[in-house]
């Protein structure tokens, strides 16, 4: 038989599984941590800020950073004042991509002293559809009749082929 516990606090989830704990949860060490903002861009460097419910000189925070599919990003290490807080800044370099992470952060050595937020990252750059053609850039009649006429399957798909090489020839659409 299986026993779950899961307590609340806010934000907060911690949680045991397995049997009865070794020891009372009043030993075991917790952390709340938080992020400056839920978002960010490539470049830009997020403070991860909280605290611990008690202090010991010889115990470091370990903050861990999870892509969406769970791969581990990056982990580092982290120094806890004696007031219980902590600070710890992690630039978003070019081992992110846009998408959504995991922060894990541990300061303990059992389930209950870990605490998981997350926050994502939205690039800066514009995608190919949200780029508009400049006012002067227009699309041949002829192409936009190809296009149509496919659809109804009154052309070939080497007639689509033809006009899509001849709208990235001309500039129109641009491959990356």
């Amino acid at each position: 038989m299986s026993l779950l516990v899961v307590s609340s606090l806010g934000q907060q989830a911690l949680g045991q599984y397995g049997g009865a704990p070794a020891q009372s949860s009043a030993g075991n060490y917790t952390v709340e941590i938080n992020s400056d903002k839920e978002s960010y861009n490539i470049g830009e460097s997020v403070t991860f800020s909280g605290s611990v419910n008690k202090y010991d000189e010889n115990r470091s925070l370990r903050i861990s950073i999870f892509d969406s599919n769970q791969n581990l990003i990056l982990t580092q290490k982290t120094s806890v004042n004696a007031d219980t807080t902590f600070s710890h800044k992690i630039i978003l370099d070019e081992q992110f991509l846009d998408g959504k992470y995991i922060v894990r952060a541990q300061y303990g050595n059992s389930q209950a002293t870990v605490e998981l937020i997350s926050f994502v990252i939205n690039s800066n750059e514009v995608t190919s559809a949200e780029q508009k053609l400049p006012e002067e850039t227009k699309i041949p009649d002829w192409v936009k009749n190809v296009f149509l006429w496919y659809g109804q399957d009154k052309v070939s798909e080497d007639e689509i082929i033809s006009a899509i090489q001849f709208l990235v020839k001309e500039g129109i659409i641009k491959l990356d």
